[in-house]
């Protein structure tokens, strides 16, 4: 690969890339323009029960943000959220069974769905209105009739967070026949037949759950939850209580095998009234998100192993250096500097032996060409050489290994917290770099450390620059935060480079 097929890859790389900001707005979008609605239509037509069949014909709120690409129907609920792999990307596929889509297509009621005592109200659309609150948050008020109710429906959606607050205000206009409860409800996640059910009662150690409950009422929840899985990945949906006078007295509502709710008793009455307030996450089932969200606390919703721990620990650090200098893209590259700090004698003992054994490359390949027919002399002349010049040919690997953990803890802080601010050129730590300079950037640190890894060896040398441009490619649709630690954490590795190659030059001229 020559600098001209680098640099043309490049401006293709520029030119494809999915750069724009996501629109954090309130977008028409008609059912037709899912990618199977045709599918989705001719399932209906041989009476499959899913609600989409009363909304074929219907034109619907599209809101994307960061992290989940909501759609609204005409009376607040939620009838598809696309949660995504990387925050603030752009998605292009809204396949109604795609799953990424937290609500399953062959469900038979969407999110937020209004129940009493477990029936799926029959809605008659009403009025909705949309308003932004300030930069990061966008309500909509629904009015409409569902069953034997007037309601009011309030949604909060947030491009900062994963969750929605949901306000639902309910009238009875006709009389009914007991006190029942009014639910509200999501039907499933993701297209799991059976997914983990859980519900919560208190904060933190003192707190309890049951895993998989019986469907009855449980009062004072603390949150019931859906999860692909019971091994803290995937995705999750978790109701908590709301605030307020309209928190009060919720019941959560287990409905196996895969509906969960939130629950008010009503009174049979003409008149009578009641209010709902609960908070609805829909995200991945993730650590660094539950703590910065203010779910982490919740008894059994997320097991933390090792790697957990040190992940809480990076971010109390990480906000704590934020407090000082009051600006996340310095905290970032000041949490990096302190991480390649701790690191520094592992890469100095890792580079040493990587330019060891660049130097014995020719030797090694004049051995191999001389006992190329007798394995056993070559191997005792190679590890002949390797005492000779001092060489430890696994030296590297222990370092690398070591490392690694913390390499792992700081991808996942950076990649799923949210900064909801800018930094430099940088609109939005949150998104992706719109001016492409930190994917420039990136792609420069990683042919210096190519060039420095694989100096002497051309074929290795091609290799790292065609894998690094790919992963390159990837990288331009990353958050911008995810970048800036990336570049400093990878420029400060290669200044280690040069440095260890400068004292080792230095070294032989002066013994020369």
């Amino acid at each position: 690969m020559n600098v001209r097929t680098i640099l043309l890859t490049l401006i293709l790389m520029l030119a494809t890339a999915a750069h724009a900001a996501v629109d954090f707005d309130t977008h028409p979008f008609p059912f037709a323009e899912f990618r199977n609605a045709d599918t989705v239509a001719e399932s209906c037509d041989l009476q499959a029960a899913s609600f989409w069949c009363d909304l074929l014909d219907a034109e619907l709120t599209r809101i994307p943000t960061k992290g989940v690409d909501f759609f609204i129907d005409t009376t607040g609920e939620i009838v598809a959220a696309y949660a995504k792999p990387q925050k603030g990307q752009n998605l292009n596929n809204y396949a109604l069974d795609n799953r990424q889509n937290l609500i399953p297509d062959d469900a038979q009621i969407p999110g937020a769905a209004l129940l009493l005592d477990g029936a799926y109200l029959p809605r008659e659309a009403g009025t909705q209105t949309w308003e932004r609150l300030d930069e990061s948050t966008i309500e909509g008020t629904f009015t409409f009739q569902a069953g034997p109710f007037d309601v009011v429906k309030v949604l909060r959606i947030s491009n900062l967070n994963h969750t929605i607050e949901i306000d639902v205000t309910a009238t009875r206009v006709e009389e009914g026949d007991a006190t029942l409860p009014l639910q509200v409800a999501f039907p499933g996640i993701a297209g799991v037949t059976n997914p983990v059910i859980k519900v919560g009662q208190g904060i933190g150690e003192s707190g309890s759950h049951a895993t998989n409950p019986l469907s009855q009422a449980i009062g004072n929840p603390s949150y019931v939850s859906l999860q692909n899985n019971d091994r803290n990945t995937a995705f999750a949906i978790i109701l908590t209580p709301g605030t307020g006078e309209a928190a009060q007295a919720l019941q959560a509502m287990p409905l196996p095998p895969r509906q969960v709710a939130l629950q008010r008793e009503v009174a049979p009455e003409v008149g009578a009234s009641v209010a709902l307030a609960l908070r609805s996450y829909l995200g991945p089932n993730e650590l660094v998100r539950y703590s910065q969200e203010g779910y982490a606390d919740l008894p059994g919703l997320f097991r933390p192993n090792l790697l957990g721990r040190l992940s809480l620990g990076i971010l109390w650090v990480l906000r704590s250096i934020h407090d000082v200098v009051g600006n996340w893209g310095l905290s970032i590259i000041i949490l990096t500097l302190m991480f390649r700090a701790l690191v520094w004698p592992l890469i100095n003992t890792q580079t040493k032996s990587m330019f060891g054994m660049q130097e014995l490359q020719p030797k090694l390949q004049a051995l191999q060409k001389k006992y190329k027919d007798d394995r056993e002399t070559l191997t005792q002349e190679t590890m002949k050489l390797y005492k000779e010049a001092g060489v430890n040919p696994a030296g590297g690997c222990l370092p690398i290994l070591l490392q690694m953990p913390l390499f792992i803890i700081l991808w996942r802080v950076f990649v799923n917290f949210e900064f909801g601010e800018g930094f430099l050129w940088v609109p939005d730590l949150g998104q992706a770099d719109p001016f492409y300079i930190l994917p420039i950037l990136y792609v420069g640190v990683m042919f210096a450390m190519s060039w420095f890894s694989a100096r002497g060896n051309p074929q290795s040398l091609r290799q790292q620059i065609l894998i690094n441009v790919v992963f390159a490619f990837i990288l331009f649709t990353f958050p911008a935060g995810v970048l800036l630690y990336f570049v400093v954490s990878m420029g400060i590795q290669v200044l280690q480079y040069w440095l260890i190659q400068r004292q080792k030059n230095a070294s032989t001229a002066g013994a020369a």
